[in-house]
């Protein structure tokens, strides 16, 4: 490659950091929902449940500042989604641990019956996992493109072993 045909250092294949803004703002609205809905109607210590709102709030701005950066291409949001990703993963491992040793945080705030309201809230969890590990995989590592002289073929030659085998048969 000439250096006027190189790629520069950010580029992406079309829709990489896109699709890590989506899935972060994703993670963020969940978490702004659960903070800001879920939380105060929780029947809980009022003081606890004001510190888990504005820890929420905190958490779901910065998810919407993480998202804004992946999409106007700064240097710092692919490492912010990093630190939320693994923020929210040890939240969402430690409520798991909660809720596979008895201590089910969701079976004693929801007005579901109780199994119903640990299962879900254990399939939200893993859920949160996940998105959270998709957010961070496309914003620290994207796609490549393909280079522009990759997609054509070229054309075969033959080795030193080819030449000699035919050479002697």
């Amino acid at each position: 490659m000439t250096s006027s045909s190189a790629l520069p250092r950010h580029a992406l294949r079309r829709g990489t950091r896109g699709f890590a803004a989506i899935v972060t703002l994703l993670a963020g609205a969940v978490v702004l929902g659960a903070g800001m809905i879920a939380a105060p109607n929780a029947a809980l210590d009022p003081a606890f449940v004001s510190w888990l709102t504005m820890g929420a709030l905190a958490f779901g701005i910065a998810h919407v500042v993480a998202a804004y950066g992946l999409l106007r291409r700064r240097a710092w949001s692919g490492v912010m989604v990093g630190y939320l990703a693994t923020i929210g993963i040890g939240v969402a491992a430690y409520g798991l641990l909660l809720t596979l040793t008895g201590m089910d945080p969701f079976g004693a705030t929801s007005a579901l019956p109780a199994d119903r309201a640990g299962a879900e809230g254990v399939g939200l969890l893993i859920w949160m996992i996940g998105l959270w590990l998709v957010a961070a995989r496309y914003a620290l590592r994207g796609v490549p493109p393909v280079a522009p002289d990759r997609g054509v073929a070229a054309p075969r030659t033959t080795t030193a072993r080819t030449t000699s085998a035919a050479a002697t048969a």
